[in-house]
């Protein structure tokens, strides 16, 4: 089956005013176009293509971005309403050249190959969990290790007293972290359709993420504010059904997040925000752990202003895109070279969407995010030069 409709190439290049970077605007379309999070592994064709939403013909859809001809493909048709809302998480699984979404309450796998449809789960419906896909929570990586179960996070329907709208803001945040709503997550056999529940408790569980190598392990996060939540990144062994604390907070005040794996998948980078003894500012640190509580590495890489992304491939170098720029940071032994700016995102932060999230390509030569610089979020994809060539955020003491 051939896609719905193809793009012509929106692509347009610009050098960077800042850092002389030269940086590719990927979509133009008048409507927002949303990348993965930076823990969703979207990318697919040997690192060619890249699936993304987009909202055209007033319906968000699922798209392929080809890096080579700039040619967009349409992959899904969700133009009929009576369908009910839709939800996509922009993870694709490798092993199967597959993706998922849920409508509905079902959970669906729709392949890149020839664009046929499976339904793989329907959630229950016994008035636990609402069927609105909103609430329905798909965290992360979603696929294992070798393609073979896909990970769910289901959540209890709060709605009925507290009023959420997560994406502008985090509107119900704090009510939904000190309601402790039921939450359970589940293995689904891709082959067989066997669901088993791997793990339950009542804390509002989210960031549910796979490694993808070490088949079997997870992580996932207590939600809520960074400083107040009882521990924020834990592992699940799913064949044993124990979860173990990685990174414990070692002082009150102490705010740890934005967990993720390394490409090995056996390491997790994270966040840490330490105050100052008087409490009145904090130190940003970039750490690095296996997934067994071995092999830690923290480095001090200056104060960070909120909101803010980290990612890495590995432990050497991290993008984050915190204020208005999208800056690289090396790690240099114990501590992180002072940030340099590859690009000027300019992005608002109003509401998720428009958070740039940046992320390496697979390959670590160029960094993709997003911005909604000019009305619309668009995607945008800056080439990294090289490393010493780029100026500093502010000037190192």
């Amino acid at each position: 089956m051939k896609p719905y409709r193809i793009y012509a190439p929106e692509r347009t290049e610009y050098t960077d005013r800042v850092s002389g970077a030269k940086v590719h605007k990927l979509t133009g379309y008048k409507g927002h176009s949303v990348h993965p999070y930076f823990t969703e592994n979207a990318w697919y064709d040997g690192g060619r293509r890249f699936i993304f939403t987009s909202d055209r013909e007033n319906v968000t859809n699922l798209f392929s971005f080809d890096l080579e001809s700039g040619e967009i493909a349409q992959l899904t048709d969700f133009s009929d309403p009576r369908k009910g809302p839709v939800r996509i998480p922009k993870h694709v699984n490798r092993e199967r050249n597959e993706t998922y979404y849920w409508q509905n309450g079902c959970l669906y796998g729709l392949s890149l190959e020839d664009l046929s449809v499976r339904p793989i789960f329907v959630a229950p419906r016994d008035g636990r969990f609402s069927s609105d896909s909103g609430v329905l929570n798909v965290g992360g990586g979603i696929t294992g290790a070798g393609g073979k179960a896909i990970y769910i996070g289901l959540t209890e329907d709060l709605s009925r007293r507290i009023f959420t709208r997560m994406g502008a803001n985090y509107v119900g945040f704090e009510e939904t972290f000190a309601a402790r709503p039921l939450c359970i997550i589940l293995r689904i056999d891709l082959d067989t359709g066997r669901c088993d529940k791997v793990w339950e408790e009542r804390c509002w569980v989210g960031h549910i993420n796979p490694s993808p190598t070490l088949e079997g392990i997870l992580t996932f996060c207590h939600e809520g504010p960074w400083d107040r939540v009882d521990h924020r990144i834990w592992v699940l062994d799913t064949g044993t059904g124990k979860a173990a604390r990685l990174r414990p907070r070692r002082q009150d005040g102490e705010m740890i997040g934005h967990e993720y794996w390394l490409q090995d998948g056996k390491t997790v980078g994270y966040q840490v925000h330490i105050p100052d003894p008087g409490g009145r500012t904090r130190t940003t640190w970039t750490g690095f752990i296996r997934y067994d509580g071995t092999g830690e590495i923290e480095a001090l890489n200056g104060p960070m202003q909120s909101p803010d992304h980290v990612f890495s491939l590995d432990t050497n170098m991290i993008v984050t895109d915190a204020g208005k720029a999208v800056k690289l940071i090396r790690r240099e032994g114990t501590r992180f070279d002072a940030p340099r700016v590859l690009c000027m995102h300019d992005s608002s932060f109003y509401f998720q969407d428009s958070h740039p999230h940046p992320c390496f390509t697979p390959d670590g030569k160029r960094v993709l995010y997003a911005s909604d610089i000019e009305g619309y979020i668009n995607l945008y994809m800056a080439d990294i030069p090289d490393y010493g060539s780029l100026p500093y955020l502010n000037a190192p003491k």
